[in-house]
């Protein structure tokens, strides 16, 4: 895996940059036009990727699908969140052939892992999705892809949070569709693609409260970034170290992937922004 290495600015920070200028020039060959978006973060500047296939229906509000590129300083990421990457510049390519009627902004977010000891993260995706709702921009919904790529199909391999009030499988073999209340109807379409473009793939929705603050662990992505900026948004996820034992280690390597389930997760994300950029 192209990405797979620690992608942080500090302890590698010429690998961190090389990761954005992967996401880029992946992403100008598809043809997209491609913006680094700056923001600042602790007198330093950082760059967010954003490419864009624009839209039959300029009056329709886009879409917005991203994935972080940075790792933290002691692992090199593969599923966190190389993963990511690698099923949104897929769904990028799948996306570029058709022409759809609302435009699609592929995103690649810097500094959504822990940058401070006293708990700044999802910098990168804070940024932009205040820039967004400062500019008053319309935006459909923002799906995030946060690691996609660790199936472990045995019994009792998945940790579940109490009181979550739906049934969870024990195998770690599915992915979580995770919105907010103002989610409910993105979350809705977004599993009806999914599950007719994958049927293989078992997908488990879940709508938290009050913008994921009723359980924390639903607002450790990019997606409460928006939900916080008054978007919906989903977190797409593999549900990271409730199933997961290499999350955040050394161990985390493009061996332990299991990529037969990453082509399913990128399938059934194609097929539901293909329905929800051309829906209405």
């Amino acid at each position: 895996m192209a990405l797979e290495g620690i992608r942080h600015p500090s302890v590698a920070p010429e690998r961190h940059r090389a990761a954005r200028d992967y996401i880029a020039t992946e992403l100008r060959t598809l043809g997209l036009r491609v913006d680094l978006a700056p923001f600042s973060f602790r007198g330093r500047t950082h760059y967010n990727v954003v490419g864009g296939v624009p839209g039959s229906d300029a009056r329709r509000p886009r879409l917005l699908i991203g994935a972080h590129f940075d790792s933290t300083a002691h692992t090199p990421g593969a599923d966190d969140n190389a993963s990511g990457v690698a099923a949104l510049l897929e769904c990028a390519r799948l996306i570029a052939s058709r022409e759809p009627r609302a435009g699609v902004e592929f995103v690649g977010f810097d500094l959504e892992e822990l940058q401070t000891v006293t708990g700044r993260y999802r910098v990168g995706s804070h940024a932009l999705a205040r820039e967004k709702r400062a500019r008053r921009e319309a935006l459909a919904g923002a799906l995030i892809l946060e690691m996609v790529g660790y199936r472990d199909a045995r019994p009792d391999t998945q940790i579940v949070p109490p009181f979550l009030g739906i049934d969870v499988p024990r195998s770690g073999d599915f992915l979580a569709a995770v919105g907010d209340t103002r989610s409910r109807d993105l979350l809705e379409t977004f599993v009806a693609a999914a599950r007719a473009a994958a049927p293989d793939l078992p997908l488990v929705p879940y709508a938290t409260r009050l913008r994921g603050w009723l359980l924390p662990l639903t607002r450790l992505s990019d997606n409460a970034s928006f939900w916080d900026a008054h978007y919906p948004s989903l977190m797409l996820t593999d549900t990271a170290f409730l199933r997961n034992p290499h999350y955040h280690r050394a161990t985390d390597t493009s061996a332990t992937l299991d990529y037969a389930f990453m082509a399913m997760v990128t399938e059934a994300t194609v097929g539901a922004l293909a329905r929800l950029a051309d829906a209405g």
